[in-house]
C-alpha cells in the first residue's frame, strides 16, 4: 500500500459490510481501518492510532448511534469529512447527521461505485477546507505584520493589503467552484451572482469593506448544496415535497460549514438568508422587508436574475426580456423593490450572462 494512499475509517457493526466496505476501498487504492463500533471509532482517531482523510459512519448500531458518535469525531477531527450510511427506513435520521456537521449520507444498500465517488468529492473538499485553513491562517499572520509596520511603511502596506485582498478572494472562489463541481448546470453562477450583486452595490454605497463581504458572499451563497444529494440537484421532474423539504436546508447547511471559520462569519447572514422574501414568506427565517440586511437583498435579486437566465436540469432558460419581467412582478413582494429599480435602470446585468454549459466559464 502506497504512503500516500487516501486513508477511510468504516465505522459499522455488521461484519458482511465491513468486508464488503474493506474489500471495494481496497481496490480503489485506500487505506482502511476498520471500528465495529462508535467508541471505537471514537478512541482510534482520538488516541493517533489512525487519521482517516474521510469517514464512513453508519447511524445504527448497538451502543452508541451514528449520530451519538458524529459530534464525538468532528470534535476530534473538525475537518475530516464524515459520510453517514443510512436505512431507508433511517432516511430522516440522515438528513439530521446533515444539520450536525456531517458531509454526506448514502442509503443502503449502496453500490461500492457511489460509495468512492461521494468519498472522493469529500476528500476533495476537505483538501480545500484544510488549504483555506492554512491560507487564513497566514492571512493573519501577514496581517498582524503589516499592523506592525503600517507607521512607517504606509505606502508598502496598501499595496500589500490589496494583495491580501486578491489572495482571500481567489481562496474563496477555489471554495465556491467546488459547490458548482455537483452540478455542471449551475457552472459560473456563483462568480455572476458576485458580479451582478456588485454593480448594483456600486450603485448604492461605496464601502470597501462591505463591498467585500458582500463578494464573498455572493460567492458562497449556495455552499450548502454541497450538503444536498446530487439526485435533487440534476433532477429533471418537479421535486416532491419531501425533496423540496430537503433542498431548501441548503442555506442553513452553508451557514453551519462557514461558522466555524472566523474570516468568513460576515458574511453568514447572506448565506443563510438569501432565500428570504421581502413579504416575508421566504426561507429558512420568515424575514420581512428592512429585517433582511441590505447586502442580501442585493445578491437576491442578483442570484435570481441568474438563475432564470441560466438552464437548469427541469428547464430551459427564461432569457433575459422574461427574466427582467419576472423582476418587476416581484418588486416589494420577492424583491427589495428599491433595488429592482436600479437594477433594470443601469442594466448591468447585460454585461453578465451565463456561458453554455460545460464550457466552464464564469462569466
Amino acid at each position: 500500500m502506497s504512503a500516500m494512499a487516501e486513508r477511510v475509517l468504516i465505522t459499522d457493526d455488521d461484519p458482511a459490510i465491513q468486508k464488503v466496505l474493506t474489500l471495494g476501498l481496497s481496490r480503489a487504492g485506500f487505506e482502511t481501518a476498520v471500528a465495529s463500533t462508535g467508541r471505537q471509532a471514537v478512541d482510534l482517531i482520538s488516541g493517533g492510532g489512525f487519521e482517516p482523510d474521510c469517514i464512513l459512519l453508519d447511524i445504527r448500531m448497538v451502543g452508541l448511534t451514528g449520530l451519538d458518535v458524529l459530534p464525538m469525531l468532528k470534535e476530534a477531527r473538525p475537518l475530516t469529512p464524515v459520510i453517514m450510511l443510512t436505512a431507508l427506513a433511517d432516511l430522516d435520521a440522515g438528513i439530521q447527521s446533515m444539520k450536525r456537521g456531517a458531509f454526506d449520507y448514502l442509503v443502503k444498500p449502496v453500490l461500492s461505485a457511489h460509495v468512492i465517488e461521494a468519498i472522493h468529492r469529500a476528500i476533495r473538499y476537505r483538501n480545500v477546507l484544510v488549504e483555506n485553513e492554512r491560507l487564513a491562517a497566514e492571512n493573519r499572520e501577514y496581517q498582524a505584520y503589516l499592523e506592525m509596520k503600517v507607521e512607517e511603511r504606509t505606502g508598502e502596506l496598501f499595496s500589500a493589503y490589496r494583495q491580501l485582498q486578491k489572495v482571500n478572494l481567489e481562496t474563496v472562489r477555489v471554495l465556491a467552484e467546488t459547490i458548482e463541481a455537483k452540478d455542471p448546470y449551475t457552472r459560473g453562477h456563483c462568480n455572476r451572482v458576485r458580479l451582478l450583486a456588485v454593480r448594483l452595490y456600486d450603485e448604492t454605497a461605496s464601502d470597501p469593506k462591505e463591498r467585500e463581504v458582500l463578494e464573498y458572499g455572493a460567492l458562497l451563497h449556495d455552499i450548502g448544496k454541497i450538503g444536498i444529494p446530487e439526485a435533487l440537484l440534476h433532477k429533471e421532474e418537479r421535486l416532491t415535497a419531501e425533496e423540496t423539504r430537503i433542498l431548501n436546508q441548503h442555506p442553513t447547511i452553508g451557514e453551519n460549514i462557514l461558522s466555524t471559520v472566523e474570516f468568513f462569519r460576515p458574511c453568514l447572514p447572506i448565506v443563510r438568508s438569501h432565500h428570504e422574501w421581502y413579504d416575508g414568506r421566504g426561507y429558512p427565517d420568515g424575514l420581512k422587508g428592512e429585517e433582511i440586511a441590505r447586502l442580501v437583498r442585493i445578491v437576491s435579486v442578483a442570484d435570481a436574475f441568474d438563475a432564470m437566465t441560466s438552464t437548469r436540469p427541469y428547464r430551459q432558460s427564461l432569457g433575459v426580456e422574461r427574466a427582467l419581467a419576472e423582476l418587476a412582478a416581484g418588486k416589494g413582494v420577492q424583491f427589495d423593490p428599491e433595488l429592482v429599480e436600479l437594477f433594470l435602470a443601469r442594466e448591468a446585468y447585460r454585461a453578465v450572462q451565463p456561458a453554455p454549459i460545460g464550457t466552464g466559464e464564469s462569466g
